[in-house]
């Protein structure tokens, strides 16, 4: 596997530091790539002194668009492997060879880390966890697999997955919908406990409003992907 940890960011200047330090530690010899959704404030000026590559979006287009700036580029550059690592501090480096273990057994093209699933540790609370059940209810049954936090951002992606979502990852807060695409498209997904913790400072842009605008976008989605005709993808081998 050749591996990259891609880190999208929207105004983490505060946090990157510390995470790309992390990351690492932990992992030495890997690369890094941060993808910088335009943000507004000095996360431009960090990056430039930071031991990573990066790229700049000239305009915001959110999570998703940044991820698939940051895969394409992966692409590009022959990684056949990409884990996702947040840039709030909630991902621990040392968590991501849980996620890997699947994809180098060749038993998943897709992991997503959860914290619901048998691990412990920093957990949403209140209106935000009920909604993440809820979530997790209906995508278990759509998908036929269980799903017990459905909005992480902890991925682990293997050869096919990146092929495919270097053009088709979803935008906008794309988790649950990144679920029903790669399903869709016959990739096998599954999931794996892991350990978060809270985001190092600052305030996450998942306000209740936009938390509003997510739902009903992966409620248009569960109505809509399952429609669609998969994307061509490489044959598993």
């Amino acid at each position: 596997m050749k591996l990259l940890i891609l880190i999208p960011v929207h105004n983490e200047a505060m946090n990157l530091p510390a995470v790309v330090a992390e990351v690492s530690q932990h992992w030495p010899d890997l690369e890094i790539l941060v993808t910088d959704d335009a943000s507004s404030d000095a996360t431009g000026q960090v990056l430039a002194e930071l031991p990573v590559r990066w790229l700049r979006l000239s305009e915001h287009l959110g999570l998703g668009g940044a991820m698939r700036a940051g895969l394409r580029y992966a692409r590009l550059l022959g990684h056949d492997s990409v884990v996702r690592v947040d840039g709030d501090g909630q991902h621990r480096p040392d968590q991501i060879v849980r996620l890997l273990q699947p994809i180098r057994e060749g038993r998943a093209d897709a992991v997503q880390g959860s914290r619901y699933s048998g691990a412990t540790g920093y957990a949403s609370q209140g209106v935000r966890r009920l909604g993440q059940r809820l979530l997790g209810l209906l995508l278990s049954a759509l998908l036929r697999q269980p799903v017990t936090d459905p909005t992480s951002g902890f991925w682990a992606f293997g050869p096919r997955a990146v092929q495919l979502l270097a053009d088709h990852h979803p935008t906008g807060y794309p988790e649950p919908e990144l679920l029903l695409l790669l399903k869709r498209n016959r990739l096998a997904v599954t999931e794996v406990p892991i350990e978060m913790r809270g985001r190092l400072s600052g305030r996450s842009s998942l306000t209740a409003f936009r938390a509003g605008l997510a739902l009903a976008r992966v409620l248009l989605a569960i109505a809509i992907v399952p429609l669609r005709a998969p994307v061509e993808a490489p044959v598993r081998e």
